[in-house]
């Protein structure tokens, strides 16, 4: 077990006394005339509901100056570490939408680059679900950003923003952002590019394992970096029929190549310390590409019974990938196989339809109900070809897995004075379907049936005081990666997928307090999580190879705790807070394997205004703890701290800003330590965090509208290891 960190906050109140001036006496009275009194009240950021928690980005000050990633280092229950990846309640396991819908450009590895080229001027408010109700796809929806776009339509013209960041690496960005109005016509487009220098990436890595049936061992060590071109963008627009019905519709794509190169030594050892092998091996992608397109459709009506809404959507989302990676061999000692180079060359497609019709419907001033249905159509097929140099064999697969997903859910929320409530049930129905052209398997199908509870109570205990109590289900699908068992081999490793895998269910039972004062805002969330059949990475030895697969056999059982403080003591100083701690145990049958640990992440953010109209972030934070999250292993600890100075030019249209990351540290690590299964060790990685650079942002025009969006939309977010990335 691990120690509780505990870190309270107070903010002191002060009182103004107002004085009297310019006192005059008559005869039977006393006249006191006051000066000008001018009363002012800080309007609250933070609101708690029923179904969400909600940031107010627009009436952020310091918003209008922020990227979207720097402004989530202000929201409850999610933070950025200096490496800029984003957690909500201490999890990757999120997803994001933009205004209630998924879009394919928010997601994957790149998810920074495109939170960095939105402007937060350009954003309403944050929302953060982490207990998603009925009316929210049950298909991995664990936790759930939200960003919601600028909606105040009224006024005409253009506006825009034009944004670049160059660091000392090389890396650099440039994106731009632009809002048209005409008439009931609004249309967003938004372009950028981004390179990254492989010397961002640069960093040195070693694996030693020791092997518990033979008493081998091994040791891996070299360095790796990886660049990569960047394109994303999208389009949206709106067309406002009448004030009851509302057409939108956008487009988007994101595509990237990578350059990677990897060179590494490989050693193996007997028990008795005598060499088995040795062998020097090269890297390189002379083909990575991935490209991702989207686009939607939705058509709103409100009737004349305020909060009424009727929406039909139509999405389409194809990803496209190629990738061929080479592996060279040299320096060769007793080499395990036959052949010294190889080329894996595989292309994987993914097409999605999807059709989605909800209603919400309110019933006098205290009930509502939302429903809706849902079908989905996907189609996945991929290709891998490994061509070996030497005596090896060629070898080529070919899968296909096709899903039909249908769904229906109903909700019911009640609000009554100080209490609101939410109960719904959804239910959904999966066919799988995989097939293999090339004959290595026999096709096969799938039917899965899913019923989905949710449930959540809230009780406010007075103005700005809240205490919540929730219930919710969220299932896991696996993507074609989990999916294809084509069998990839190297000298040290054997992979491959598991067709017959299922849908994974985790359920979650958490207590939510959130104290928001004028200065001082607190929010605890302690909760429990569970899942008996989640999809786990197996990993065992066999015929002296690292071998990996999947299996849908994973238990796991996590306690834990997140917290959000935020103080504000005086104008130009605020003070930010998330905090995190877990204890995780998860276990295997089959073999016997049980790893528990405990651990957790601290994120601290100051902002404070300083002389000649600068303001200075400074930001710190990292993980702590034995933090498990599979069977087999324990993540290590490490920390970071960054500073950004901000001054603003030409009536605050031009913003520059000045960023040092780790700038007093050569060189930081991290430690990953197998401790069960089949062979136990470290990976250990070694980076160098120390970069600089500048940042430029220029405003222009004057309309502060955007694009108007229907109130309900399409969200699919099931598939793990494949599909949408």
């Amino acid at each position: 077990m691990c120690n509780k960190l505990i870190l309270l906050l107070t903010a002191c109140l002060s009182a103004t006394a107002l004085s009297a001036q310019n006192t005059t006496k008559t005869d039977s009275t006393k006249t006191q005339k006051l000066e000008e009194v001018v009363v002012t009240q800080r309007r609250q950021l933070i609101k708690n509901d029923i179904d969400k928690l909600t940031y107010d980005v627009q009436h952020d000050k310091t918003a209008q100056t922020k990227t979207t990633l720097e402004i989530l280092k202000k929201i409850p229950l999610v933070t950025v570490d200096g490496q800029e990846n984003i957690k909500v309640q201490g999890s990757t396991s999120f997803k994001v939408y933009r205004n209630g819908h998924p879009d394919p450009s928010l997601s994957g590895q790149n998810l920074k680059d495109i939170l960095k080229a939105i402007p937060a001027s350009a954003i309403k408010r944050i929302e953060v679900i982490t207990d998603p109700g009925a009316k929210y796809d049950a298909e991995g929806t664990t936790a759930i950003l939200n960003i919601v776009m600028m909606s105040n339509t009224k006024l005409q013209g253009v506006s825009g923003n034009v944004n670049t960041n160059i660091d000392s690496h090389g890396s650099a960005r440039l994106g731009t952002y632009l809002t048209t109005k005409v008439g009931k016509l609004t249309t967003t487009i938004n372009y950028n590019y981004a390179n990254q220098n492989k010397k961002q990436t640069e960093s040195y890595r070693e694996e030693a394992y020791n092997y518990v049936k033979t008493g081998e061992h091994t040791h891996e060590y070299g360095k790796n970096s990886t660049g990569a071109t960047i394109h994303f963008g999208n389009i949206n627009a709106s067309y406002e029929i009448d004030s009851l019905n509302l057409l939108t519709a956008s487009t988007n794509f994101f595509g990237y190549k990578v350059d990677a190169n990897t060179q590494n030594t490989n050693e193996r050892w007997d028990k008795n310390n005598q060499l088995i092998y040795k062998f020097n091996n090269d890297m390189t992608t002379p083909g990575y590409s991935y490209v991702n397109l989207g686009g939607r459709f939705d058509y709103q009506h409100k009737t004349h019974l305020d909060g009424e809404v009727l929406t039909l959507s139509y999405m389409l989302a194809a990803t496209r990938q190629h990738t061929t990676f080479r592996q060279a061999y040299s320096n060769m000692v007793n080499f395990p196989v036959s052949y010294t180079s190889y080329d894996r060359n595989t292309r994987e497609r993914f097409t999605e339809h999807t059709f989605q019709i909800d209603y919400v419907r309110p019933f006098g001033k205290h009930h509502k109900i939302e429903s809706g249905t849902k079908y989905i159509l996907r189609y996945n097929n991929s290709t891998s070809l490994m061509d070996y140099q030497g005596t090896t064999p060629d070898m080529e697969s070919k899968f296909k897995h096709n899903a039909q997903v249908a769904a229906a859910y109903l909700s019911y929320i009640l609000t009554a004075g100080k209490w609101a409530a939410r109960a719904g049930l959804r239910y959904e129905f999966t066919r799988m379907k995989a097939s293999y052209p090339d004959g290595s398997n026999a096709d096969f199908h799938t039917n899965l049936n899913d019923w989905v509870p949710s449930a959540s109570l809230q009780y406010k205990i007075r103005d700005g005081q809240t205490l919540k109590l929730s219930y919710n289900t969220s299932i896991n699908r696996p993507g074609i990666n989990y999916l294809n068992p084509a069998v990839i081999s190297t000298p040290t490793t054997e992979s491959f997928g598991n067709a017959n895998l299922g849908s994974s269910r985790n359920q979650k039972l958490q207590l939510s307090y959130m104290l928001v004062a004028p200065k001082f805002t607190l929010q605890l969330n302690p909760y429990y999580s569970f899942t008996n059949n989640g999809i786990a990475h197996i990993m065992y030895e066999q015929n002296h190879k690292n071998v990996y697969t999947y299996q849908n056999i994973l238990k796991s059982k996590v306690f834990g705790i997140s917290s959000y403080t935020a103080w504000t003591p005086f104008t130009g100083t605020s003070f930010t807070l998330n905090a995190s701690m877990r204890y995780a145990r998860i276990t295997l049958p089959t073999p016997s394997l049980k790893n528990s640990g405990c651990g957790g992440g601290i994120y601290f953010n100051w902002e404070q205004k300083i002389p000649w109209k600068l303001t200075l972030t400074t930001s710190l934070g990292g993980e702590y703890g034995n933090r498990v999250y599979n069977p087999y292993a324990i993540e290590g600890h490490w920390f970071y701290y960054d500073f950004t100075l901000t001054r603003r030019f030409l009536k605050d249209k031009l913003t520059v800003s000045l960023s040092a990351e780790s700038p007093f540290i050569k060189e930081r690590s991290s430690t990953y330590r197998i401790v069960q299964g089949d062979y136990t060790g470290y990976e250990r990685a070694v980076m160098k965090p120390k970069h600089f650079g500048i940042g430029l942002s220029w405003s222009f025009g004057k309309l502060k509208a955007s694009v108007k969006k229907a109130e309900r939309s399409i969200q699919n977010d099931d598939l793990v290891g494949g599909g949408k990335k």
